[in-house]
Formats: C-alpha cells, structure tokens, sequence
C-alpha cells in the first residue's frame, strides 16, 4: 500500500514566521536555505541530502518551496497585512491557501506518476494536510509574535519546543512506516500463499476506495477502508494449499473451508493494536445484504457500511478476472451482474453509485 499522502514539515513554522516579521523575500530566503541544507533521514535510502538527490528532484523540490512561500508571502501583504505585525486573518488565510497550493503541486506530480485522476489525488491528500498546516503553522504565529515583542533572544528560546516537534513528527513518521511496512509483509505473505490474490488485493484497494471516495466517506474512514482492502483475504493463510490452488470448482466441503477466511482473517488483525479497528471490515466482507452471508448471517444495516463497499470492490475484480474454471466477465456484463443483486447481495446505495462510478 504505497503511502502517497501529502505533508507539512515543521520547517512550515520558520517559512511562516520569516514572512510575517520581515516579508516575502525573507521568507523565500529561509524557505530556499533550509531546503537545501535539511538531511533527512528516508527508510531504505538513509539520509538524503543535496549532493545524493537526483538534480531534477532538487530543481522541482525547489521550484515548489519557492513558489508556495513566495505566493503566501505577497498574499499577506496583498491582503493588508504589515511585515514586521501580526495580522491573524491574513495569517490564517495564508496558512491556508499555503496549504492547498502545495498539494496542487505535489498531488499533480502524483497524479502523473501513479496515472490517477487528479482531483482523486488533490482531494484525498488536501484533507490530511489542512490538520498539519494549521498545527505547524502556530507554531509559526508564537515565533513572530515572540520575535516583534522581545527580538532574537526570544526566537532561539522556541527552537527547543520546535525541535522537540520535529522529533514527534519524525516518530510518528517512523511509526506511520511501520505500519505500512507491516501491512505490506502480510499482504506478501497472502500473496506468496495463493496465487491468485496477486494483484487482486490492489485491485479491490482501487474500487474500494474509489467508492468510498464517490459516496462521501471521511478521509480517517478512507484510509481505514484502503487497509481493509489490502487485508481482506489475509485468513486465506489459514486454509489449506490444495483448496486455495485447486483448479475446478470447489467441493461443498472445500467452500465451507473456504468460507472460514473472514473470520480467521479477522482473529489474526484483531491482534495487531493498529489494525484492530479494520477487523470488522475484514470479517464482514462475504456477508449479504439479504442475511445470506457468512460468517454471522449479518442483514442490512447490520453490516459495516465499509465491508459492503468491500464486498462490491472484491466481488466486481472477482468476476472480471479469469478464473481456471471460467474467463473473466466483461466489466458491462459484471456490472449487470451487480445490479441484478442489488438489495440482496449487495447493498442498493452502493451498488447504484459504483454502478454509476464504473459507468462514468
């Protein structure tokens, strides 16, 4: 599960402050300085700075420091803010449009990249970033304001508390890594265990969460949703290789093995702390909107409005990828498929709006 979302660094606070106490030029200049001397430390690549980064990285890393604390800065002044005042509405604004210019830039570029609809990527990284741009940016509002009241003396006693930020970022970053670090070893561990989940877990991620997207879920929920997705068939670790591989259909007996994955899958998250929260979307992905499902027999609203996203997600790659026993469905004729089950198989809101994100 790549993890493409979008940030503001404590470096934010120094950029915000420097505008306020002496304009836009000194704020472009710090902004400039402290990108090219920072060294961060990146997990599998150690620490990078200026001479051991790609030139076109630099020029583009540059290029987006200057232009957003460039524009905030005249911003302030545009809007009847002073250097050398503190004007709070005008800070406020700048924060946040500071915020909004970013990702527009680094959401293109990952839109680019990863070949995802823009405003999918602008959206999904604009809604982290707002929570992080207004707590950094006090952070910047306290060192102005204690530079204009008592000078350069008062500016070097925050550089302890912003440092002691920074750390707390850097952990929850090491954490935030972690976490993804280990969601990809399962999901390597599945993949290694049946051959067919291969690509189908980032398949079920890209419906999902499109869905979830489309039916205005929150971004918390999204993200928890994109987990889900990733770990829905972890229980298959649990059922035998000759059932998972075999190439007929299955027996009734083999199915009833097969219909156990949810709930082991879910007994396995349910004892990592950070997955906890997904385990029901996990367990809940085979059930039925009619009660007909497994492994409770939940019926509507009974079952977690993220697992039924995941049942549509899995059951639409499903029946569009080949199977040994069948060839794949033509995404017209899968989508028929989900609308003929709409209100017993599958939920009907959400089979009508994945219908009509498939569609258009």
């Amino acid at each position: 599960m790549p993890n493409n979302s979008v940030g503001v660094s404590v470096g934010y606070a120094t950029n915000l402050a420097a505008i306020i106490v002496g304009g836009p030029l000194l704020g472009t200049t710090v902004s400039f300085l402290g990108f090219l001397l920072r060294v961060p430390k990146i997990q599998d690549r150690g620490y990078v700075h200026l001479f051991n980064t790609p030139v076109y990285k630099t020029i583009f890393n540059v290029s987006q420091n200057i232009i957003v604390t460039s524009s905030m800065g005249l911003l302030y002044i545009g809007t009847g803010g002073k250097i050398g005042e503190l004007y709070l509405l005008q800070t406020i604004l700048i924060l946040i449009i500071g915020a909004i210019l970013n990702t527009i830039i680094i959401s293109k570029l990952m839109s680019i990249l990863s070949e995802q609809a823009f405003i999918k990527v602008w959206v999904s990284n604009i809604r982290g970033t707002f929570a992080s741009a207004l707590a950094v940016g006090s952070m910047g509002i306290i060192i102005s304001l204690a530079f204009i009241g008592y000078g350069y003396w008062a500016v070097i006693l925050f550089f302890g508390p912003l440092l002691l930020a920074r750390y707390s970022f850097k952990l929850y970053i090491d954490m935030r890594n972690l976490y993804i670090s280990t969601i990809q070893a399962l999901n390597k561990s599945m993949e290694a265990k049946d051959p067919y989940t291969s690509g189908h877990a980032s398949r079920v991620e890209e419906y999902a969460v499109g869905l979830a997207e489309f039916h205005g879920l929150p971004f918390n929920t999204i993200e928890d949703i994109k987990t889900a997705a990733i770990l829905h068939d972890i229980g298959k670790i649990g059922i035998d290789d000759s059932i998972l591989n075999k190439a007929s259909r299955l027996t009734q007996d083999e199915y009833a093995e097969i219909m156990k994955h949810p709930s082991i899958g879910a007994e396995i998250i349910s004892n990592v702390d950070f997955l906890k929260k997904v385990t029901r979307m996990v367990k809940h992905h085979h059930e039925r909107y009619d009660g007909g499902g497994y492994p409770d027999g939940l019926v509507g609203e009974e079952i977690p409005v993220e697992a039924c996203i995941l049942a549509i997600a899995d059951a639409y790659d499903a029946m569009t990828s080949d199977r040994p026993y069948r060839d794949a469905l033509t995404k017209e004729a899968a989508l028929r498929e989900i609308e003929k089950h709409a209100g017993t198989q599958f939920h009907p809101v959400l089979a009508e709006k994945f219908i009509e994100l498939m569609t258009n």
